[in-house]
């Protein structure tokens, strides 16, 4: 399976920066959510890529705290598959 990877940013690969790009997204995703929700806008929202973005958040988290967590993928990899979801 091929793993395509966006590294067009250096500084997008530390966990601080992953972290706040996919809070930024999480929130934009909440704000069309609730304005669906009062305004019935019937706006699609991918909730496939929110439910992805809070278990790499989850991920991220555990691996700044511990850098042995998940040792199997490396930030890059991880960050790669953000960026994917973000830009969808």
């Amino acid at each position: 399976m091929l793993n395509p990877r966006l590294n067009n940013c250096i500084d997008c690969t530390t966990i601080p920066a992953l972290l706040s790009d996919i809070e930024c997204k999480i929130t934009q995703f909440a704000k069309s959510e609730y304005n669906n929700t009062v305004f019935i806008l019937g706006m699609c929202i991918n909730r496939n890529a929110f439910n992805d973005l809070l278990n790499y958040k989850r991920i991220l988290t555990y691996k700044l705290c511990n850098p042995d967590y998940a040792k199997h993928y490396t930030v890059k990899m991880i960050a790669s598959r953000v960026k994917l979801l973000i830009h969808k």
